[in-house]
């Protein structure tokens, strides 16, 4: 008898069992073990239906133990975001990625396709699913739905779960690009911070100086928050980025590494920020500690930071602008007057000057000549006088 090669099956055999057919075959998988598959029907047809559906499924559904054809996306995707918690320990993942993503996992891949078996797991399947959830979430969501799904089914491939990745054949998500992010204007600018500055709430919540300190940087809000003040060395007027504030659940506020490897890096200030920063370290009587500290001189939750900015744009006008509108705003001025893509990259701590190319313009120390640009904010970025109390 000639030996099954891989992928390779034999003839069907039928048995009686009461009052059922038993349809059996065998079949080489791909580890070149010999392998049996046995169903039981009411007809011969259904019988031989049956087996060969199974068998389908076999061959392109891997054979490990753990992921079998009739295991659950949803039992994956936990399997998967526990590998991610390993990471996360061993400190190449963001503790903050870990949370994005098992929020995708549990608020919107597991509800939506979770109890889906991975032999169900289907190109047409995976399309369908995230084009609703760009129609009823949006477009940022369902990116991320995308990139946590691409991210389990590229590790059930690695697993020998899946033969493909079905997420690689999906359609692309289109993005409003009415709902883009954008930059101020200078005249924007100036409104805005004006805003800020005659609010009492914005003032007794550090934002103004915080607004111009992130378009003084183009730093991300937590990485802003987690400037302390001996980053800051004001003879050679730079900071250094080191770590970023974020929510761990279970523990708390923690310090963190940066995004990526690019966001640690050396920033030369403009000098109007670095008198601002003098003018405020005097004001407050601190030698050390985090620039923008909480009430106990802590660090500051960025959620709390954000939810301020919202209720002081509220009604407005400026109901549009974040701390990353910002960002945006930095990479628009930098690009007017002659950066190239690659030195805004590098202020922004884009490991990408693709991302910056693509979404920001509409490593390590930075060249000076991007401070100078940034010095053209001076005449707008100047605080109000405040009081002895620092309200």
């Amino acid at each position: 008898m000639r030996r099954l090669g891989l992928g390779e099956y034999g003839d069907v055999a039928y048995s009686k069992e009461g009052r059922s057919v038993v349809a059996m075959l065998y079949y080489r998988d791909y580890s070149g073990r010999r392998r049996r598959i046995r169903r039981n029907a009411p007809t011969r047809a259904a019988a031989r239906r049956e087996v060969m559906t199974a068998l389908q499924l076999a061959l392109t559904v891997g054979d490990e133990p753990g992921f079998t054809a009739s295991s659950s996306l949803a039992k994956a995707a936990d399997a998967w975001l526990e590998v991610l918690e390993e990471r996360v320990e061993l400190g190449t993942r963001s503790a903050t990625t870990l949370d994005l993503y098992r929020h995708a996992v549990h608020k919107h891949i597991g509800p939506g396709i979770g109890e889906l078996r991975l032999g169900e797991l289907t190109v047409p399947r995976v399309d369908r699913f995230l084009q609703r959830v760009l129609q009823t979430k949006g477009y940022s969501t369902a990116k991320l739905c995308r990139t946590v799904l691409s991210g389990i089914c590229r590790w059930l491939v690695r697993q020998g779960g899946l033969p493909f990745n079905p997420v690689r054949d999906t359609a692309p998500l289109e993005l409003d690009r009415d709902r883009t992010a954008r930059a101020m204007t200078p005249a924007q600018i100036r409104e805005w911070l004006g805003i800020l500055d005659a609010d009492e709430f914005a003032r007794r919540h550090d934002l103004p100086e915080l607004a111009r300190f992130i378009l003084a940087t183009g730093l991300r809000l937590g990485e802003a928050l987690g400037v302390r003040w001996s980053d800051i060395d004001p003879d050679r007027g730079s900071l250094r980025v080191e770590r970023t504030i974020v929510r761990v659940k279970g523990k708390g506020l923690v310090e963190s590494r940066p995004k990526t490897q690019s966001s640690q890096r050396v920033l030369v200030l403009p000098g109007w920020c670095l008198t601002m920063l003098e003018a405020r370290r005097a004001r407050l009587g601190v030698g050390e500690g985090p620039v923008f500290a909480d009430s106990l001189g802590g660090y500051r939750d960025r959620n709390n930071v954000g939810a301020a900015f919202r209720r002081v744009r509220t009604g407005t006008g400026y109901e549009w602008i974040t701390p990353h509108t910002f960002r945006k705003t930095v990479a628009t001025l930098l690009d007017s007057k002659g950066a190239s893509a690659r030195m805004i990259a590098d202020q922004l701590g884009h490991s990408r000057v693709s991302m910056t190319q693509d979404v920001y313009m509409g490593r390590r120390a930075v060249s000076p000549e991007l401070a100078e640009a940034l010095e053209s904010l001076d005449d707008h970025q100047r605080p109000q006088p405040r009081g002895q109390d620092g309200q």
